[in-house]
């Protein structure tokens, strides 16, 4: 884990991962969506992340899938699933989690939409 990023427990990835269709809605402020100003940076810089990773990095967004469905019952194919895995992608990067570590992380979301 890199020093100094917010800790990553089920509270904050919910929150995060809450919003995970975010991208497309430019008109909200993120400050607006969270309780801690921390974990609103956080997810501005994630939700960029993700934007990139969306218009320039499919495969890399694909590789995930079958990691990621142990967890999630993504659609093949989808804009949503899509959305989901460049998030993840964002988190993964930003945090320098190996599949392992991901995957534990991943383990304590909540939210499935």
């Amino acid at each position: 884990m890199r020093e100094n990023l917010p800790y990553l427990n089920q509270s904050s990835l919910d929150a995060i991962f809450n919003n995970v269709y975010h991208m497309a809605n430019t008109d909200i402020e993120t400050k607006e969506l969270y309780e801690d100003e921390k974990i609103a940076d956080l997810a501005g810089v994630l939700f960029k992340m993700q934007e990139f990773n969306y218009q320039y990095r499919p495969d890399d967004t694909r590789a995930l899938f079958g990691l990621m469905s142990k967890f999630f019952d993504f659609e093949i194919n989808s804009e949503g699933t899509t959305l989901w895995l460049s998030l993840i992608l964002a988190l993964k990067e930003l945090y320098g989690f190996s599949d392992k570590t991901m995957l534990e992380v991943m383990s304590q979301l909540k939210i499935r939409k």
